[in-house]
C-alpha cells in the first residue's frame, strides 16, 4: 500500500462518506453489532482532501474535494457564493478539510462492488497499520476486513483484518463483479470532481 508522506504526517479531523445509495459503503451509517465485511479491490487508495460546505439557502450539506490540501482562497473559490464552510461538531469553529483514503471494495454482505471513502483519521490509521505491515502488504487483496461502529462516550470505528473464508466468500463471483464494473468505465478519480465513479455520464 502506497501512502503519501503528507498523509502519514497528517493528524487531521473527520468527516463522513460520499454520495448515492448502494454504490458506497458508508461506514458512518453502520449499526452497532452489524459490522461490514469487505475486501479491497485495489492495493493503493486514491488520496484527496474533503471539505463539507453548507448551503446558505437551506443548510443542506455538500462535499467538495481537492487533490491537495486547499488554501483558504481555494476553498472560497470552490464554495462560491452559495455555500459556506460547515462548522465543527461543537459549532466553535469551521470544520477543517480532512484527508481521505478511498478504495473500490467488494462488500461480501451485499455481494457488490462499492466505494469506501475513509475520512476519519482514526480509521485511516488502522488501514495504514495493516497496509504497511509486511505480514499483510504482500497479499493485501487476499484478506478480508471487518469494520464495526462502536458507540460509547464517543463513536469510534474498529477495523479487523481476517483470513478469507472461501466457503462463504466466492472469489470468482467477486472477480466477475469487479471486471464488469471496470468494463462499465469505473474511475475512482471522478470522485474528486464530484462525479459518479461508476459512470462516465
Amino acid at each position: 500500500m502506497k501512502l503519501s508522506s503528507s498523509f502519514l504526517e497528517s493528524i487531521e479531523q473527520e468527516n463522513e462518506g460520499s454520495s448515492s445509495k448502494d454504490n458506497y459503503l458508508r461506514y458512518t451509517k453502520l449499526e452497532q453489532g452489524k459490522p461490514a465485511n469487505f475486501s479491497l479491490l485495489e492495493q493503493d487508495p486514491v488520496e484527496y482532501w474533503l471539505l463539507w460546505g453548507e448551503a446558505k439557502e437551506n443548510g443542506s450539506m455538500k462535499p467538495f474535494r481537492f487533490l491537495k490540501q486547499p488554501t483558504a482562497d481555494e476553498i472560497d473559490l470552490e464554495l462560491g457564493s452559495d455555500y459556506v464552510q460547515s462548522m465543527n461538531y461543537d459549532k466553535t469553529a469551521v470544520r477543517k478539510p480532512s484527508q481521505c483514503l478511498t478504495w473500490p471494495v467488494y462488500n461480501w454482505d451485499m455481494n457488490k462492488v462499492q466505494v469506501l471513502e475513509v475520512s476519519h483519521i482514526s480509521l485511516a490509521r488502522q488501514f495504514a497499520k495493516y497496509g504497511l505491515n509486511k505480514k499483510y502488504s504482500k497479499n493485501l487483496l487476499d484478506w478480508d476486513f471487518e469494520l464495526s461502529k462502536i458507540k460509547a462516550d464517543m463513536v469510534r470505528y474498529e477495523l479487523l483484518i481476517v483470513p478469507r473464508d472461501e466457503d462463504e466468500h466466492n472469489e470468482t463471483q467477486m472477480e466477475k463483479a469487479w471486471l464488469q464494473v471496470q468494463k462499465g468505465g469505473f474511475d475512482l478519480n471522478r470522485m474528486v470532481t464530484g462525479e459518479d465513479p461508476f459512470s462516465e455520464s
